[in-house]
């Protein structure tokens, strides 16, 4: 994209990286600033392996800011969202953990992100669950499975990596 005197909207970047460091240091606990400064760095898909990393530290931030706030584990509509998000997390945790070279490193960031699911997901099934069924509610029942598969597959890769370590 480009701005009104043809000069790519790109170049403004490093400026737009720098303001969002700014107001992520002063506005830290804001969920919103942590995504959107993930998004600045390509939220995990980018083709820079470093940029990834900072968006996953960002993801992760964000993830750690909202389930901190108040109130969105009794909506089972902000519930899910959480839940997505978290996903989303996780699944750019396993992407930038299979490029490290650092198995310790890679270790330590599966282990987090592991952590963080499931709690999340034992929070929805405490929270979330029909007493008369057992089951968590139908809103919910496809993010806890998601969240899950994917805590599986995080203890898989940390297995693999312990393996390889020793």
């Amino acid at each position: 994209m480009t701005d009104r005197n043809g000069t790519p909207a790109g170049n403004l970047r490093p400026k737009l990286k720098e303001l969002l460091g700014r107001v992520s240091s002063r506005h830290s606990t804001d969920s919103e600033v942590w995504r959107q400064y993930a998004l600045l760095y390509g939220d995990g898909h980018s083709l820079d392996p470093e940029d990834n990393e900072k968006a996953h530290q960002f993801l992760s931030k964000a993830h750690r800011c909202e389930v901190q706030t108040g109130g969105w584990d009794k909506d089972p509509a902000l519930f899910k969202e959480v839940i997505r998000r978290a996903v989303s997390m996780g699944e750019v945790t396993i992407s930038c953990s299979q490029k490290k070279t650092n198995p310790k490193e890679a270790l330590q960031m599966l282990s987090s992100s592991r952590l963080s699911l499931r709690s999340l997901a034992t929070k929805a099934k405490q929270m979330h669950t029909d007493v008369a069924t057992g089951q968590v509610h139908a809103e919910l029942q496809d993010g806890v499975a998601a969240l899950e598969q994917l805590i599986t597959e995080l203890q898989e890769l940390s297995g693999k990596l312990r393996d390889q370590s020793q």
